[in-house]
């Protein structure tokens, strides 16, 4: 089932605090921007504040260890418009630090033209947090009092074939 979503999948990894460059984007995904992204920043495909609070989430996911995931809207050249989700999730590659993100982008409900049409600006519907105690390291260290907690957490477990007996 993996492949079925491997088109929508990206990687990218922090060149120092204001870049993420992509190491992978899935065809789908530069099909749908009308353009290779391998080696382009994430954070050009926002612009002004939307940039700026996109660059805030993916800091939170690499000091935090948090999973990020939103909602955007894009236009095309021709101002059609479809929405997207996307997740941001921590990738540590070498020594003890995140230094990567796998990502995935995918359309909700593509209109019949995605793809046929590049997508030249996107804006930010909604960004949300979800940290992997449930709680924000902040809290966690007993910076601030917990109201309410997400009732969904993202959990990694350990996981793959066992040898048979």
């Amino acid at each position: 089932m993996i492949a079925a979503v491997l088109p929508e999948t990206f990687s990218v990894e922090g060149t120092g605090a204001l870049g993420y460059r992509f190491r992978l984007a899935g065809t789908r995904i530069c099909e749908q921007f009308g353009r290779e992204l391998r080696g382009a920043d994430l954070l050009s495909l926002w612009q002004g504040a939307d940039r700026d609070a996109v660059a805030s989430l993916l800091r939170n996911v690499v000091a935090d260890g948090v999973v990020g995931h939103g909602h955007f809207r894009a236009y095309s050249c021709s101002n059609r418009q479809a929405s997207f989700e996307f997740v941001l999730l921590p990738l540590i590659h070498t020594g003890e630090a995140i230094n990567r993100i796998l990502g995935a982008i995918t359309a909700i409900e593509p209109p019949f033209w995605l793809g046929a049409e590049p997508l030249l600006r996107q804006e930010i519907v909604e960004l949300n947090l979800h940290w992997p105690d449930g709680v924000p390291a902040f809290v966690a260290q007993g910076g601030a009092e917990v109201i309410s907690l997400a009732s969904r957490r993202f959990r990694a477990l350990e996981g793959g074939l066992g040898e048979s007996e």
